[in-house]
């Protein structure tokens, strides 16, 4: 199919719906109007009548009704309107026609107890003829109820009266199709048609362009011609581009695992020189403070600070540990924890250390909910470090605020902020990589960061770095309050994708 009968096609179909649409709505308007006026004429016919029949009967011989109804009637309705009467119990009592026969209308009784003062007023249909039809009662001299009025009105006007609408409505459809069909068979032809062709042409030279998407064949006989060349290109040109991307992320591949593996060997060497160094000294530190243990009274008010010496001994042993085989994971205590005391718990410990008082440094806990599954250990070595980082860049008074609330019915959120200096935006990308500090030499090792990343890792968490409002350091971190149900949902999600 040709370009300029598609076009055509379009547009026709286009223009018939909003004309059918347009002509509808038109014809729907009219005939409402013109019912309205019908209606008018309806209500004022019936109480001019009904206030003659309020000093007459339709029997007394006086009263010629058919010529007041001629009188009174528009002279357009063809056929002219009808009158029917009813008596005191609502029963048809006789009718009157100007210049015309009686409609056969339906034998029926009305309820003259139901009729309000308005009347009633219905649509009649006899064969393909329709009529409109109003009831109101009359009243005699002392507004005693004598009976009712019908008049009853054609439609047939109306009928016509739509009809020959509808008629010029079509013709002026028809003539504007008509019309626009021809402009747009030769405007497709002269500006659409030939610059196409020569396009065809044009195309087979082009040596680059945008080949990450192909163009559909669309049935014209032209536009294919054009579709095959550029659907050959983006083809030759897609090929390329995929030799060249699989080549990169190989070569990226390859050079991230090297980097891991480097990193793997300095951390093996500084875990031994640590496990050498600080092991000895620990074992005898936490062997004496155990045997003073043994030889002290219960109640002795110094067993408190043995008892500190030696869970902490421990502890400082379990991060050696976990230092050694942070490649190699072992068996963890995930067990129902409170994040509050955890983070109390450090904040004391990394004061003592850092030989700064409450006053110096505060801590603000804002916690919403701070119960979940997690190992107690590695998460309080989290927060030490995360304090010990703050301590170190604040100089001077300071404060941490530390916000914990739900993410989700499964997930914390926790806020951690300070306001020290902050990070700069250039070294956020690799404050998580090991051995890497911006502290002067001898002043840390680089590896806290690194250690709080793979914690939050174990616990299928996240953590994104920020600038706080204050101009601190800001660490976002999302932890599943239960890690073994994240990882098993995690896993069906990943099963249903796949």
């Amino acid at each position: 199919m040709r370009i300029a009968t598609r076009i055509f096609l379009y547009l026709f179909t286009l223009i018939a719906i909003a004309s059918a649409v347009l002509g509808y709505v038109s014809i729907q308007d009219e005939r409402d109007h013109l019912l309205a006026g019908i209606r008018s004429e309806a209500r004022l016919m019936a109480r001019a009548l009904a206030a003659v029949l309020r000093f007459y009967h339709p029997g007394d011989p006086g009263v010629d009704l058919d010529k007041l109804l001629a009188d009174i009637s528009p002279r357009q309705w063809t056929p002219p309107p009808m009158l029917r009467f009813y008596d005191q119990e609502g029963a048809p009592k006789g009718t009157a026609c100007a210049h015309c026969n009686p409609l056969p209308l339906p034998h029926k009784k009305i309820d003259l107890h139901a009729l309000g003062e308005n009347g009633r007023e219905e649509f009649m249909e006899r064969g393909v003829d329709q009529f409109y039809s109003i009831i109101v009662p009359v009243k005699g001299l002392g507004d005693s109820r004598q009976g009712a009025l019908e008049v009853v009105l054609p439609l047939q006007q109306v009928n016509r009266t739509l009809a020959a609408t509808t008629r010029r409505f079509l013709l002026f459809t028809i003539v504007l199709i008509v019309g626009l069909g021809t402009l747009i068979i030769l405007i497709a032809r002269w500006n659409i048609t030939q610059p196409i062709l020569k396009l065809i042409g044009a195309a087979r030279q082009l040596g680059a362009g945008d080949f990450s998407s192909r163009v559909e064949a669309s049935g014209v006989v032209e536009l294919d011609r054009l579709t095959d060349e550029l659907n050959r290109m983006a083809e030759q040109l897609e090929e390329q581009s995929s030799n060249r991307d699989r080549f990169y992320q190989e070569k990226l591949q390859l050079e991230k695992g090297l980097r891991h593996a480097e990193k793997l060997v300095s951390i093996g060497q500084l875990s031994s020189g640590l496990a050498h160094e600080i092991g000895t000294p620990l074992n005898v530190i936490s062997g004496r403070a155990e045997h003073l243990l043994s030889k002290i009274d219960e109640n002795d008010t110094s067993r408190k600070a043995l008892l500190t010496i030696v869970q902490q001994s421990e502890h400082i042993a379990a991060l050696i540990e976990r230092l050694l085989a942070f490649s190699r994971k072992g068996e963890q205590a995930f067990t129902k924890i409170s994040l509050q005391h955890l983070i109390t718990e450090a904040y004391s410990l990394c004061l003592m250390r850092s030989k700064r008082n409450r006053d110096e440094i505060a801590l603000a806990l804002d916690v919403c909910e701070d119960s979940m599954i997690g190992d107690a250990d590695t998460l309080q070595q989290m927060f030490v470090n995360l304090f010990l980082n703050s301590f170190q860049a604040i100089e001077g008074a300071g404060e941490i605020h530390v916000t914990i609330k739900n993410q989700s019915p499964y997930t914390l959120n926790i806020v951690y902020e300070d306001n020290g200096p902050g990070i700069p935006e250039e070294q956020r990308s690799r404050i998580f990589d090991p051995f890497y500090t911006t502290k002067q030499v001898g002043e840390g090792t680089g590896l806290g960061l690194f250690i709080v990343a793979n914690i939050i890792e174990e616990h299928n968490g996240d953590i994104v770095t920020e600038t706080a409002a204050t101009g601190g350091v800001r660490f976002t971190i999302n932890l599943p309050r239960n890690h073994e149900e994240q990882s098993v949902l995690s896993q069906t999600q990943s099963e249903m994708e796949s």
